[in-house]
């Protein structure tokens, strides 16, 4: 909307600069609009370069407020404020990359939050492991699983990238009754192919 309107006043000066006479003939006329089309260029990378200014801005504002030192002495005395705050860092992947950056940029300042920086990469590697899981144990590519033995095979593929991802995914499906009685079999297969070596034949 501000763009619209700045240009708009924009061509209106550009018209009263405009000599009457240039606009007889094609060459002037396309003159005179390859001009209007410049401008408005300009005037929407201006505000292309304001909106990125004012959101860099608005992001050090945020980096500031989370690592503000009154907060990060309240986390390091108290397990559910430091949580809290964890929720608050992984909120946005790039605030969370920056915050760590911040509490990072020396050995003073890493020295003094330490016990908050280290526990935090444990908690965003727990919360990277829980997503993959959660999309590894999906009831549609679990059925789908047990249906179709290539699709077996390629999700068990999946689970045994990592052993802690192969681990985890046992875990999740044998330690509820309800997914235990459902998905045993996949357990059963899972660990032939994973400890066995048994390939899953169609």
């Amino acid at each position: 909307m501000r763009v619209g309107y700045v240009f708009l006043v924009a061509l209106g000066i550009l018209v009263g600069r405009c000599d009457t006479s240039s606009m007889k003939t094609p060459q002037g006329r396309a003159n005179f609009f390859r001009s209007i089309e410049t401008e408005g260029r300009l005037l929407r990378d201006d505000e292309v370069a304001g909106d990125e200014e004012r959101t860099r801005g608005a992001v050090a504002s945020k980096i500031d407020e989370l690592v503000d030192p009154a907060t990060l002495d309240a986390a390091m005395k108290d397990i559910t404020t430091m949580k809290a705050l964890f929720r608050r860092w992984s909120a946005d992947a790039a605030i969370s990359e920056q915050v760590i950056s911040r509490l990072s940029a020396d050995a003073l300042t890493f020295a003094k939050y330490k016990y908050l920086v280290l526990p935090y990469n444990g908690y965003r590697e727990g919360a990277r492991i829980a997503a993959q899981v959660d999309a590894l144990v999906d009831p549609k590519t679990l059925n789908a699983a047990l249906q179709d033995r290539r699709k077996m095979t390629d999700l068990f593929k999946q689970w045994n990238a990592e052993e802690v991802i192969a681990m985890r995914v046992v875990e999740r499906l044998a330690g509820d009754p309800h997914t235990l009685k459902l998905y045993s079999p996949l357990i059963q297969w899972f660990n032939r192919y994973r400890f066995d070596g048994i390939e899953i034949t169609p």
